[in-house]
Formats: C-alpha cells, sequence, structure tokens
C-alpha cells in the first residue's frame, strides 16, 4: 500500500519555535460514520534532537470533549490525538501515545497484536502537556518520546544508526458529538481500526538534515 514521508528535522536543542517550525503532517484521510462527516483540520510535527522525539499535535475543534483524566484511561472516548511509533520497522511492535485536551496520556505497547498499557510511571519521563485556546478554537499537545523509553521496550533501537522508522498520526473521538476518525496515512482496516503498523507510513531522519540544522546552532 502507499506510504506517505515525514522527514524529520534534526535539532541540538528541543526548541519550541523549532518544533512549530517543523514540516506538518495534515490528517487527509477520514472515515465517516453514521451519524455524518466531521473533518477537524488536524496535523501533527515531529523533532529529532539527540536524546529523544519531540512530538506537537493541533486540531482546530471547538469545545473538545476531555472526561478522562487518569493516566492510561479510555482517552480515545474523549476529542483525542494520537501518534502511533515503529522505531524497528523490521517488526510489528509499535507504542502508541493518545492525549485529550487536558493532557491524559494513554501509553500502550503493541506487541504483533498483543495490545497493553505500559506503567504510568514512564510517562513523567514525556512531559505530556495540553493547552486549550476557546476564542480561536485550537487545541494542542506535545510530548517528547525519550531514546531511554525506546530503548527499553526496542533493544535493537539505535538512535545513532536508526534514521527510518514508522508512525502514523490520528485524531478521533468515539463519544464526541460526532464520533469521527482520521489519520495522516491511510487506513485500510474495516471496522476502523488504528493498530495496524501496515498501515504506518514512513518517518525519516537523513545524515544530511541532521549535519546541516547542528551545524547552524
Amino acid at each position: 500500500m502507499m506510504r506517505k514521508v515525514y522527514r524529520i528535522p534534526f535539532a541540538k536543542q528541543p526548541e519550541a519555535n523549532r518544533l512549530c517550525a517543523a514540516p506538518k503532517a495534515w490528517l487527509k484521510n477520514w472515515y465517516p460514520v453514521p451519524e455524518g462527516e466531521y473533518c477537524p483540520a488536524t496535523y501533527g510535527q515531529l523533532l529529532r534532537t539527540p536524546l529523544a522525539l519531540y512530538v506537537r499535535l493541533v486540531c482546530e475543534e471547538q469545545s473538545p470533549l476531555a472526561r478522562q483524566r487518569l493516566p492510561n484511561s479510555p482517552v480515545c472516548t474523549d476529542s483525542c490525538m494520537e501518534f502511533f511509533l515503529n522505531p524497528v520497522p523490521r517488526n510489528n511492535t509499535f507504542i502508541n501515545f493518545e492525549l485529550n485536551s487536558r493532557g491524559t496520556m494513554l501509553m500502550g505497547l503493541n506487541e504483533n497484536g498483543d495490545f497493553h498499557c505500559l506503567d504510568p510511571a514512564l510517562q513523567a519521563g514525556c512531559f505530556p502537556a495540553a493547552s486549550v485556546d476557546e476564542k480561536q478554537g485550537i487545541w494542542e499537545v506535545r510530548f517528547c518520546i525519550p531514546d531511554s523509553l525506546l530503548h527499553r521496550f526496542f533493544p535493537e533501537f539505535d538512535p545513532d544508526q536508526t534514521l527510518q522508522m514508522r508512525g502514523n498520526f490520528y485524531k478521533c473521538g468515539d463519544s464526541a458529538k460526532v464520533p469521527h476518525y482520521g489519520s495522516w496515512n491511510p487506513v485500510a482496516r474495516r471496522p476502523i481500526d488504528f493498530h495496524c503498523p501496515e498501515c504506518f507510513g514512513e518517518l525519516t531522519v537523513s545524515p544530511v538534515i541532521r549535519e546541516f540544522i547542528g551545524s547552524c546552532e
């Protein structure tokens, strides 16, 4: 199947303006439901640093539903943005991050179809944060994925050698006024299922980008 490509910029420091200036992965694949089609403008951004991958997700949506407050609670029932990552594409294991507009995070691991939530204590190292601009009708979430976390669950992951990963950005709201489901790279499974690594897009960090951006510091 077709795979979109997202080229991740590299920076020595995780400055907010660099993350905001990263390429935008717009979610243009939406999956209508009987209640009607709802497609809030949504995009994701990534930034690579020497020690982590930084993620920013932004959505134009008025009054996002945000009932879930506890770590690893089912935030997909709220208005939710998600990022799924497979840092070692030769296997089908991936880690997923799902957040509502409160910054409540669910973090899980899917090992060849066997999904389980990860220890909530690990979320502290990801520094999840959220903000809502009611006037502009925009909300966003930010977090980081430390290399130490990836290496814990993907021993083959080598940040100095891994220039090719796979992943997908998602927007959903199971219990929203209008349930909706959107993705960056198309999802072929029906009924719709985001937990499908075969539908992930390509995420690349090239040595040229590393050298060029690093030299601008």
